[in-house]
C-alpha cells in the first residue's frame, strides 16, 4: 500500500493553496441524498424544485462542504488532518451539471500544529457559492 500524502506542519507556509475542480452531476446529488436520507426534496425531485425560488434542482449546501473536507484531507495538508472548526456562508445555489472549483488557503499558523484556512467553492463563472474559515490540526 502506498504511503498517504501529507505536508508536515513545518513545511506549510502562509499563502499555501490547493484547489480541485468537480462536476455536480445528477448522479452524485442523488447518491448524496440517498446517503443522508433526503429522498423527497427539491434536491432530488424536479417537481418539488419547480415550486421553489430556485426553479430547478440544486446541490445540498452541506454536500458542497464535503469537497472542502476532501481537499484538506487529501492535498493541503493531507492525510491525518483533523477538523477543529468550520464556518460556512452559502451565497448562491449550485445547479445540477455545474462545474465547481474548491479552494483552500492557509491564512495563519496557530500553535499545536493547527492552521486557520480560507475555504471557498466557486461556480464556473468564478462566483463564490460557499465561503468559510476552517481551523484544522495537521497529522504532524
Amino acid at each position: 500500500m502506498a504511503e498517504s500524502f501529507y505536508i508536515p506542519y513545518e513545511k506549510i507556509k502562509i499563502g499555501d493553496m490547493a484547489s480541485r475542480e468537480s462536476v455536480i452531476s445528477e448522479e452524485i446529488v442523488t447518491r448524496f441524498s440517498a446517503l443522508i436520507g433526503d429522498t423527497d426534496s427539491f434536491h432530488v425531485s424536479d417537481e418539488a424544485a419547480a415550486r421553489t425560488v430556485f426553479h430547478e434542482r440544486i446541490a445540498h449546501g452541506v454536500h458542497l462542504a464535503t469537497f472542502i473536507s476532501t481537499l484538506v484531507g487529501q492535498e493541503l495538508p493531507g492525510f491525518g488532518t483533523i477538523y477543529c472548526s468550520q464556518t460556512y456562508e452559502f451565497r448562491k445555489p449550485v445547479y445540477l451539471g455545474e462545474n465547481i472549483r474548491t479552494e483552500v488557503e492557509v491564512l495563519e499558523k496557530l500553535p499545536h500544529h493547527r492552521l486557520r484556512m480560507r475555504t471557498q467553492v466557486m461556480d464556473s463563472k468564478g462566483d463564490i457559492v460557499l465561503d468559510g474559515i476552517a481551523v484544522i490540526k495537521t497529522y504532524r
